[in-house]
């Protein structure tokens, strides 16, 4: 084979006019080559060349650029030993195997290379630690594709920029091929754009400035857009890793934390890179290695991509290391020390430009090395949107013409406590609807889907009104302010009360013991007005008894509020084992009964304004907070005449 001229001190000579037939080359021999070339400065080559101890080591893009590298690094000096890893291998790549031979061979006097699309991760550590040299390599940049069209065609190719942008190094090898160089760039353009658009539904979300109901998210958004397009308009200043563009959004199933992301990447114009934790298990053979590599391909994929944000989805699945057995800890440790390597690789100055949305149904449960600063630095919650919020996703669902003259407030209203992608399904089940009787969407359509006709039994509907009334009037009484109460039917209930119970960060007992009471308030409200309790207090981990449990023994055995100070896990921990310990059952078993007892004295020092709130919902269906509040004032002001009154 001719020899190549490439690894030459002549590096940055003006390249012009053609090569010939028999010097032309092909791009697997000559894109590692030039990309490696590209990364070292002639006095850093004649270096490696002269210095008979030296110690390389390579971060390339991608794992597929390893063994590519590495043989163009052998036209570099002659190298003693070489560690190409790509993790591949479990059991060898690893950062405690090889620190033997590295050591030896450098005390020997001979070369030592490490090549890897992660050096900290899976090369030795003796030698990432006493390498003479740490070279990134760029990849694919537009200059080294110039050279490695124009060695293949023989003619300089013109270039639109970033013409190679998240294609690996096989898939830009295959293109460059052909006599000319138009062709080249054509099918690499080509290539390019089918890898572009990381996830094809980010052209279809909607405008990021129209979202509603995200809070502090659309807050936080907002401000990566503006920094991204300062950054941009400046070239590159401030250096990218130094924008706030890493967060955790935490929110119930539902919520609209993918369209989030998608609206977000279309406004900001970055490709979006979206993997889940399951997509790694299913997209691979379940096994470590597998998992390891499906991470690792969502990762190196964003980062050929960059500037890109890369979407993690399922957050929670990683598991909180703290908190596992022996044996679950030594699985899931290589992947969370990837997860985390890999974030903190992206602070790197020179590291590719990637964003990392990570989302969760439960945010308190992710591990904390996960959202220390640097990494993703906070969870931001994104609760559910209001009544005024679900008119406008209403609308934005509804097809200019449809229900035109249809005031969407009163909507909003009945789906408080719906979610986004609820409003999304309830607007095409009213559209089929219409489309099968063959007319226009009428306002009726949309009400039956959101409010159906409740076919419950005058009792039922009856005992769940004062149930729910029983908790609004008790809310309102601690300073919950209340947003509505309802009689709309759903997945579990008759009925719901709208109210924000979220206590401060270091709630008291009272604190916590008051809210206790206003949860077991509608169990007995039902016991004051309709003679006995039925089941709807109870029955699953979200109802009013599980939530109280939960609190009772959260007091006794996580926040040292109880008889003893012995940390015994989390609440909902501790609620779970709550069987096993029959003296800490019996202490929560007394908290119930004497909270219950001051639940039912709530209710009868209340009776007047929670019997009027009941049977206003029994005739509407729906009280607003406001009327709620105008009802207790009523209820106050009556009670005052009638002590006033009394001698």
């Amino acid at each position: 084979m001719p020899h190549l001229t490439f690894l030459r001190d002549d590096l940055n000579e003006a390249e012009t006019g053609d090569v010939a037939a028999d010097e032309r080359r092909p791009a697997t021999e000559t894109l590692a080559a030039f990309a490696l070339e590209a990364a070292l400065s002639p006095a850093q080559r004649r270096r490696i060349a002269a210095d008979p101890a030296f110690a390389l080591v390579v971060q390339v893009p991608a794992a597929d650029w390893v063994e590519p590298v590495r043989e163009a690094c052998g036209r570099l000096a002659a190298w003693g030993y070489v560690a190409a890893r790509t993790g591949a291998s479990r059991s060898e790549d690893r950062a405690d195997r090889g620190n033997d031979r590295v050591a030896d061979r450098l005390a020997r006097g001979d070369r030592v290379l490490g090549v890897s699309q992660s050096p900290a991760r899976y090369l030795p550590s003796a030698l990432v630690a006493a390498a003479d040299l740490h070279v990134r390599l760029p990849g694919a940049t537009d200059a080294v594709i110039a050279r490695v069209v124009r060695a293949a065609t023989g003619r300089r190719p013109t270039l639109p920029p970033g013409i190679a942008r998240g294609l690996d190094f096989f898939e830009i090898a295959a293109a460059v091929r052909g006599t000319t160089a138009r062709a080249c760039v054509a099918r690499l353009a080509a290539a390019a754009r089918s890898k572009a658009t990381a996830d094809p539904a980010v052209g279809s979300a909607p405008d990021f400035a129209t979202l509603v109901g995200f809070g502090d998210a659309h807050a936080w958004g907002t401000r990566l857009i503006d920094e991204i397009a300062t950054w941009r308009a400046s070239g590159g200043a401030p250096a990218f890793q130094r924008l706030d563009r890493h967060v955790a959004l935490s929110s119930a199933p539902g919520l609209g934390k993918s369209s989030f992301v998608r609206s977000l990447a279309k406004a900001a114009g970055l490709p979006l890179v979206a993997t889940s934790v399951g997509a790694w298990f299913t997209g691979s053979d379940g096994h470590l290695g597998g998992v390891l590599r499906a991470w690792d391909a969502a990762y190196t994929h964003a980062c050929a991509l960059a500037p890109s944000i890369l979407f993690l989805d399922e957050t929670d699945s990683i598991p909180n290391r703290a908190t596992m057995d022996n044996h679950a800890r030594e699985w899931w440790t290589p992947l969370c020390t990837s997860i985390l390597l890999g974030f903190d690789a992206l602070n790197a100055p020179g590291a590719p430009e990637v964003c990392i949305i990570a989302a969760t149904n439960h945010g308190d449960r992710l591990d904390p090395a996960l959202i220390r600063p640097g990494r993703l630095g906070r969870v931001i919650e994104i609760k559910p949107p209001s009544a005024a919020d679900l008119a406008v996703i209403f609308r934005q669902h509804l097809d200019d013409g449809e229900v035109p003259d249809m005031d969407l407030a009163p909507l909003g209203a009945l789906a408080l406590g719906a979610s986004g992608a609820q409003v999304a399904g309830w607007v095409s089940e009213a559209r089929a609807a219409a489309r099968a009787a063959g007319r226009p969407m009428r306002p009726e359509d949309l009400l039956g889907r959101v409010a159906p006709p409740d076919q419950g039994s005058p009792a039922d509907r009856r005992r769940s009104a004062y149930h729910e009334a029983g908790h609004a009037v008790a809310f309102e009484r601690i300073g919950a302010r209340v947003a509505q109460v309802d009689l709309v039917p759903r997945r579990d209930s008759l009925g719901a009360t709208s109210v924000a119970t979220r206590l401060g960060q270091s709630p008291t007992r009272a604190e916590i013991e008051g809210l206790a009471v206003a949860l077991l308030c509608g169990r007995a409200a039902e016991i004051l007005f309709l003679g006995e309790p039925s089941a709807g207090a109870g029955g699953d981990s979200r109802s009013d008894l599980a939530r109280v449990t939960t609190l009772l023994a959260g007091n006794h055995a996580s926040l040292g509020l109880g008889d003893r100070l012995a940390y015994r896990g989390a609440p909902h921990e501790v609620a779970v084992a709550l069987s096993l310990d029959p003296t800490l059952l019996g202490a929560v078993e007394r908290d119930l009964d004497r909270l219950s007892g001051e639940a039912l004295a709530v209710m009868e020092a209340n009776r007047t304004a929670v019997a009027a709130v009941a049977e206003l919902l029994i005739a509407r269906r729906l009280v607003s907070g406001d009327a709620l509040r105008a009802l207790i004032a009523e209820a106050d002001q009556h009670r005052a005449a009638q002590d006033g009154g009394q001698p």
